[in-house]
């Protein structure tokens, strides 16, 4: 909680100092729209990447494979997206520097072994195979079956049932 109230307050200070720094050199109206030229590049490498991305994961998921890479390259592609929209030059830099593959590429290695660390312990300490009190892998699971045959009646109306057109 500490650093979401730290970053709300020293995100716009920093912001406010290099926008004060930037307009110094180059002039206020130079400065604004170098903001709005860096926001609409932004915009445009986003749509790009993103649909790259979608059609990548969409490749693998045909391919049978699980498009784990493309999920987290569209989370940094999205998070850059929203730096973009903060106004500012520190954070249009960062969300530039997470739309740039070369440059996205380590960040989401690291994501995927952090995770993947993260992972490994969260299934041992439930029990997991491997973990304490694991059973081999098993996992049970209680199941109630529904009898489908004749739908609910909600005074003069009948229930929607699964596979039931709600407007026909």
């Amino acid at each position: 909680m500490f650093l979401v109230v730290a970053l709300c307050v020293i995100v716009p200070i920093v912001e406010l100092a290099v926008f004060v720094q930037v307009a110094h050199w180059i002039g206020v109206w130079e400065a604004l729209f170098l903001l709005l030229a860096v926001s609409l590049l932004g915009v445009w490498l986003v749509k790009a990447q993103g649909v790259a991305v979608y059609r990548k994961g969409r490749s693998d998921m045909a391919a049978g494979k699980v498009p784990g890479r493309s999920m987290v390259d569209g989370l940094l592609i999205f998070s850059a997206g929203v730096l973009l929209l903060v106004p500012g030059f520190v954070t249009a830099v960062a969300g530039l520097l997470l739309l740039i593959p070369p440059t996205r590429v380590p960040m989401r290695e690291y994501l995927i072994r952090r995770w993947s660390r993260n992972a490994r312990v969260t299934v041992q300490t439930m029990g997991g195979p491997g973990g304490p009190g694991g059973r081999g892998g098993v996992i049970s699971a209680d199941s109630v079956e529904r009898d489908r045959s004749a739908p609910q009646e909600l005074g003069r109306q009948r229930a929607i049932e699964a596979g039931d057109e709600p407007l026909g």
